[in-house]
């Protein structure tokens, strides 16, 4: 049954993916005891999973992460009119449309199944067996970052027994933290330190496979997250380090194809389309059902006079005499160009600022604005002018509001890991024309989960 649903997601693959498949279709003699009998039934099964990633919207698009976190927080504006986003907009959200639940645990569940599968593949080219089993452990520590981070305490759902995952209770947030640093220091022994193709074995400039350092930088994180300043300062050096591989380009060069800045991005949808730019960039004006959401005026103050950010990365509409400002890091078809092709998810410039944060915490104040300065510079703003630790925590914090603005949720979660969600949601909130309570800090889980798993139980206030 477990290798049948595999077979399915294979097929879907073929039909959803890109890049990420160049190896063939499958043979129509091909079976579900076939999967993991050669490299490339079990490469589609693991391309399956980033089309599940994608074709579930969690990266892109109106049910993504980086838009509904934004739109959540105070990034993001809303049409008046709009009804599709007005739930999550108002911080009103049911445990009848709660977001994110099922597709993260749907990809979790699918990495489960083809580390069971790989495992057990004795046929399978050795070196493509490492890499696969790396990208599912990593893919499964990135899913469940952001589970433990919107939800709180979660199941940690680790096999493919059917009857343990449907019944299984929450985990304290520490130990799901600790699995995927176990997951991620896993994924590190194993991946290549190149990108690899739909082969899972040639060299390619693009960064979409998860190699080594992708998994290095989400580690960096997650040690950043638990507090854990000398081990986020370690593993974000070793990705710094990496010259040949990563730089800092100019502003308009950031999310471009092969930017040396990318450390692992995603493909846009099959119609080649970047559903980010299609929903953010405001091609004739904001309008309540097709084009709602606009950048919030909060965010636009926060840039610096001079930061060259806010020409570079956002765009300004006019339509009708009202100007609204949007999010503009990804580009539509411009001059007979393509659109910006994949979407970023790790870019050297977030790690360089969990070292400065790090080195913060740590004391070390000059590598802090080091760090710090290397982005400022780019933006056309100079160096900082903080000098110790309090001050230079809140230069972080504003540079990372700057840099990392409507990309995976980094405002939200850096609100509620700096203790300000309270403060700042509250103040929002009125803006919204809403209330804000601290419950709401963190997502419902979905009613139907509850109803089915006994053991399951509800976020406090919903």
């Amino acid at each position: 049954m477990q290798v049948l649903f595999l077979y399915c997601l294979l097929l879907f693959t073929c039909l959803s993916c890109r890049k990420m498949i160049d190896v063939g279709e499958p043979s129509d003699k091909t079976g579900p005891a076939e999967v993991f009998r050669s490299d490339s039934g079990a490469i589609k099964a693991m391309a399956g999973i980033y089309g599940l990633i994608k074709g579930s919207g969690l990266s892109a698009g109106k049910t993504g992460i980086s838009v509904f976190c934004g739109l959540y927080c105070d990034e993001l504006g809303l049409m008046d009119g709009n009804r599709d986003f007005l739930r999550c907009y108002e911080n009103t959200l049911t445990a009848d449309d709660s977001p994110f639940w099922a597709p993260l645990y749907n990809c979790i569940q699918h990495c489960n199944m083809l580390l069971a599968g790989v495992e057990g593949a004795n046929v399978l080219t050795p070196a493509v067996k490492q890499q696969l089993m790396g990208e599912a452990k990593f893919i499964r520590a990135f899913c469940y970052f952001y589970l433990v981070n919107l939800f709180g305490d979660v199941p940690l759902l680790l096999t493919t027994d059917l009857k343990h995952n449907t019944t299984a209770a929450r985990s304290p947030a520490e130990k799901v933290y600790a699995q995927m640093e176990d997951d991620l220091k896993s994924a590190v022994s194993v991946l290549r330190e190149e990108y690899l193709g739909g082969d899972a074995q040639s060299i390619v400039r693009e960064r979409l496979r998860p190699n080594k350092w992708a998994a290095v930088a989400l580690l960096a994180r997650v040690h950043l997250y638990r507090k854990n300043w000398t081990a986020a300062e370690q593993e974000a050096t070793d990705v710094i380090t990496r010259n040949g591989l990563y730089t800092i380009p100019a502003l308009t060069e950031a999310f471009g194809q092969y930017s040396p800045e990318l450390i692992w991005a995603l493909e846009n949808n099959p119609s080649g389309e970047n559903e980010d730019a299609a929903l953010l960039v405001l091609q004739q004006g904001p309008d309540p059902d097709r084009q709602p959401l606009y950048m919030n005026k909060r965010l636009l103050k926060a840039f610096e006079h001079g930061d060259k950010r806010l020409e570079a990365w956002t765009g300004i509409d006019t339509t009708n005499g009202h100007m609204h400002y949007y999010a503009h890091k990804y580009r539509l078809v411009e001059d007979g160009k393509p659109t910006t092709p994949y979407v970023a998810v790790l870019r050297l410039a977030e790690v360089l600022l969990i070292r400065a944060e790090a080195k913060a915490y740590m004391n070390d104040f000059s590598g802090a604005r080091s760090d710090l300065d290397r982005l400022r510079r780019r933006a056309g703003i100079g160096y900082t002018v903080a000098m110790n630790r309090v001050a230079l925590l809140k230069a972080i914090e504003q540079e990372r509001r700057v840099e990392l603005f409507t990309e995976w949720g980094h405002r939200w979660l850096d609100l509620k890991r700096y203790d300000r969600a309270r403060d700042v949601m509250a103040a929002e909130a009125i803006e919204k024309g809403a209330a804000w309570m601290d419950y709401k800090q963190v997502f419902p889980i979905p009613h139907g989960d509850i109803l089915l798993n006994p053991h399951l139980t509800q976020n406090e206030g919903y």
